[in-house]
């Protein structure tokens, strides 16, 4: 979130009587707090007590001047409390939709305490905000910024610690090149990367591909990758490992949406290992396309990726249709994953239930879909219309939108859309999912059937332990009491049943007989994946789920509203427009015709 800036340079003019020029700049320093406050029960039950660091704070105060006018803290809600937080000038915030809450109570806190104090927030909170209409929540703060902060961050701090005029909605002036990307802020680094899981380092933005349910795309200029320079992300990577991090997450939208970017990032890893020694865990972001690229999966093996998130969606053709996911259209979804997971990487898959095309059996078909393709993961959402996007036009056009608060937060699964699937059939069948999902037997059949993929041929070993570590995650849960609390319950909640344990032994003894292909390390992602499952729903019940679908009498032609297409006015190529609506409508006027038989 940040850019190449000049510094700005302003001569100041000493007071008659003051005594020295020193005196002079400490009275001028602004004071500035990062404050990072995410909503406590968001955060700890979806990261199980995991802690990561607030990447947007140490990108922006490496914009910031170091020249004596401003002194720059960090605070981290997780760790020291808004009770801890000193006095300053400007508290700078940010956050996601699900923080709201709890930002601006640590706002109102501290307010009360430093009422001379200035707030400014910014973020995907703010652009979410406004592209929903509900930017006036914001309000308690002096000034909220929307965009890209780079650019504008050492002139707006220079307009405020000078008392310039500075408008309270302030958006940014176009986006940051991150090509032009510095390194973070070494001192606030140093200081304190070590009580994070591992380091969170950005290495691009943006995505070409055209889901409708997501909100990559609408960003100004973000469909299509821009990068971060494999000379800059080595360098990262470099300074990190002296710091002793062993675990990097690679932030993006898409790790491979320009592939040719792709491999020579790997590329310049690679030579790094070999001149440093160096050894880190990788964990990044991508897409099925990857499966095309066989010489780029063994080199990012080779350079330590073990783990991959990937949006599947659905095992279902219709439903990805229906979403423009034309990339997972086009192959063989179960033999891709497959095909990936050959070469050792996990695949962590993300799920989602509620598609206008899902049907009953949607269900059980993501069962069979997750057994048949070997995959350790499989924790799903439920669809959820992200402001701005193209399913946020759509919902809002047929009148399926919901008011509800933002997002999913905690265990309880609010969502704002009403379905066309009856809500006591997603119920039903949600539950019947996790609980074939959490079944013993089930669980150890994926696992056998992932171990058994890495005999065929393709499997490339690392010589790093892998992003899953889990000494240092027991480490970060025995100094966090809710995530002790949290550990406490799963392992009641899966020893509850004897054939749990009975099928996690056996799980056990086949690791130990695949140890030469890491399998005491894909034990501990499948058992730890296992028991979150039983963690979340041992206990699910119909109250968990605040959700809605359409009323009875619903006239089915309006899930295509007739001015879906003409209200479509995206900053992106115009044939890429065309591109999604001509799928997603396809496919609704697919179901329109089925529902009139």
């Amino acid at each position: 979130m940040v850019s190449r800036i000049e510094k700005i340079i302003h001569a100041q003019t000493p007071e008659q009587d003051s005594p020295a020029p020193m005196n002079v700049r400490e009275r001028n320093t602004l004071r500035v707090a990062f404050v990072h406050a995410p909503d406590p029960m968001y955060a700890d039950t979806q990261n199980y007590g995991a802690k990561f660091m607030p990447v947007w704070a140490y990108t922006l105060a490496s914009h910031i001047p170091d020249d004596g006018r401003f002194k720059i803290t960090l605070y981290d809600n997780r760790f020291e409390g808004d009770a801890n937080i000193e006095e300053h000038d400007l508290f700078l915030f940010s956050g996601i939709n699900q923080d709201f809450g709890n930002l601006e109570s640590v706002r109102n806190k501290l307010k009360g305490r430093y009422p001379a104090a200035k707030s400014i927030i910014g973020g995907p909170i703010c652009w979410s905000f406004e592209q929903a209409g509900s930017l006036q929540q914001l309000k308690n703060f002096d000034y909220v910024f929307i965009g890209d902060g780079e650019h504008e961050i050492a002139s707006l701090l220079e307009n405020i610690r000078t008392k310039a005029p500075v408008n309270h909605i302030l958006h940014s002036k176009g986006r940051f090149p991150i090509s032009d990307a510095r390194p973070f802020h070494k001192p606030m680094l140093n200081n304190t990367v070590g009580r994070y899981y591992g380091a969170v380092l950005e290495v691009s933005r943006g995505c070409p591909f055209l889901c409708e349910f997501c909100d990559i795309r609408i960003l100004p200029d973000n469909n299509r990758s821009h990068n971060k320079s494999p000379e800059l992300i080595v360098s990262e990577l470099d300074h990190l490992g002296s710091l002793g991090v062993k675990q990097v997450l690679f932030a993006c939208d898409n790790f491979i949406g320009e592939p040719r970017w792709a491999e020579e990032v790997i590329d310049k890893i690679l030579e790094w290992q070999e001149r440093t020694g160096y050894r880190l865990s990788l964990y990044t972001w991508l897409t099925i396309n990857l499966y095309k690229f066989d010489s780029l999966m063994e080199k990012m093996r080779r350079a330590g990726f073990d783990m991959l998130f990937i949006g599947i969606e659905s095992f279902s053709r219709n439903s990805l249709l229906e979403t423009a996911k034309v990339q997972n259209t086009a192959p063989n979804m179960i033999e891709v994953v497959r095909h990936i997971q050959s070469y050792g990487f996990i695949v962590v898959a993300g799920l989602i239930f509620g598609f206008d095309s899902d049907t009953e059996a949607s269900f059980d078909e993501t069962l069979v879909g997750l057994s048949d393709s070997a995959l350790l993961s499989g924790d799903p959402s439920l669809l959820t219309a992200l402001p701005g996007t193209p399913l946020y036009r759509r919902m809002k056009l047929s009148s399926r939108l919901r008011k509800v608060r933002f997002g999913l937060g905690g265990y309880k699964y609010q969502t704002n859309i009403k379905y066309l699937l009856p809500r006591e059939k997603i119920v039903e069948g949600y539950q019947k999912f996790v609980t074939g999902f959490c079944d013993g037997r089930y669980q150890y059949k994926r696992f056998k059937s992932f171990m058994d993929l890495l005999e065929e041929g393709n499997f490339v070993a690392m010589e790093g332990k892998g992003f899953g570590n889990l000494n240092l995650f027991l480490k970060m849960i025995l100094k966090n009491q809710a995530a002790m609390f949290q550990m406490t319950q799963r392992l009641i909640r899966f020893s509850a049943s004897p054939l749990n344990v009975y099928w996690a032994i056996r799980g056990f003894i086949l690791a130990l007989s695949r140890s030469d292909r890491g399998g005491f390390g894909y034990f501990q992602f499948w058992f730890f994946a296992w028991t979150n499952a039983i963690l979340k729903y041992r206990y699910i019940s119909n109250e968990d789920f605040d959700i809605e679908s359409v009323e009875p009498g619903f006239d089915l032609r309006n899930i295509l509203p007739t001015n879906y297409s003409q209200t479509a006015d995206e900053a992106i190529p115009t044939g890429k427009i065309k591109a999604q609506l001509r799928a997603t409508t396809t496919q609704l006027k697919t179901i329109i015709a089925e529902g009139a038989t």
